[in-house]
């Protein structure tokens, strides 16, 4: 029987020379032994160091295949992530940095710093990136803020159209509102006022008041029915923006076929923010949201 012992310099040695019972090898003597001649010990040691240089030919080639599937599956996912992985998160975080102020009735101040960490008031975290992939074949960038606690504060995508962003809206619907400190400031109560805004069917008027200023906004439902919302606000300089706390009022106005004005008081708890960005006016309804997808522009001076 061969004892193959621990490869010495890559060649396989032998203890045991007594190989009467290798398939391989004629018995000649009586005792079913047949010592093994020096010319058999090289074929036997040959023969044992190309099946080791085999395996390890087949080890190497199962090695490429494994790195060559790797490589194949990495190639293949980096199609779908925008090319900037290789950049360091605090890169990406540069068109974020900075302090913001929250366009709310009770707003916080944001400040997000270089390393991607974050302070909200009292709270801290870090922002995460995460992408978003198209059936076009494009890529979003969303900031996934997480406190430290782990809970998910709000997502906010990335403006593609800046590369320093100016406001932050959540999610699809912007319920969650931030603008950059100091951004416009040179805007003042009466950049909104003497002016229609509209936005396809609804359009958008203020107005000072002794204390503060009624916003109005209106929306052509039908030839027969309107939508009606009133605000009164107070303007903040500090996001140079109208902000109503409380008391909002809609109203839906229909007019029967002779004529007969008719109308409904739906809620009158209401509440909002309005701020202009790049020239234009966003209206943010905390009720019901009704705004979130419109865009008003000055069409108008209004008397």
């Amino acid at each position: 029987m061969i004892t193959r012992q621990p490869l010495v310099n890559g060649i396989a040695s032998f203890q045991n020379r007594d190989c009467a019972k290798h398939p391989r090898l004629p018995v000649t003597s009586a005792e079913g032994q047949n010592p093994l001649s020096a010319s058999a010990c090289r074929r036997i040691i040959t023969k044992g160091n190309y099946t080791l240089k085999t395996m390890n030919h087949v080890k190497m080639s199962i090695s490429i295949l494994l790195l060559s599937a790797v490589l194949v599956v990495m190639t293949a996912c980096g199609e779908n992530t925008p090319a900037v992985s290789s950049q360091p998160v605090n890169s990406r975080m540069a068109c974020i940095v900075g302090q913001w102020n929250e366009v709310s009735v009770n707003p916080r101040l944001l400040t997000v710093n270089e390393d991607g960490t974050y302070t909200l008031d009292e709270e801290h975290g870090r922002v995460k990136l995460d992408y978003e992939n198209h059936s076009d074949g494009s890529t979003s960038l969303w900031y996934v803020f997480i406190h430290d606690d782990g809970e998910v504060f709000a997502y906010f995508p990335k403006d593609p159209e800046n590369e320093v962003q100016t406001i932050l809206l959540s999610d699809q619907n912007g319920e969650i509102r931030f603008m950059r400190d100091g951004m416009d400031e040179h805007l003042t109560a009466d950049d909104y006022l003497h002016k229609t805004w509209s936005s396809g069917k609804c359009c958008i008027t203020m107005k000072k008041e002794k204390k503060g200023y009624r916003v109005s906004v209106s929306r052509s439902d039908s030839a027969s029915g309107s939508t009606l919302w009133t605000y009164y606000c107070t303007f903040d300089r500090k996001t140079s923006s109208m902000i109503c706390k409380e008391g909002a009022i809609r109203v839906e106005v229909s007019h029967s076929k002779r004529g007969k004005k008719k109308t409904k008081t739906v809620y009158k708890d209401g509440s909002g923010t309005f701020f202009i960005k790049s020239g234009i006016l966003r209206w943010i309804d905390n009720k019901e949201n009704a705004g979130s997808e419109l865009y008003f522009v000055e069409t108008e001076t209004a008397g």
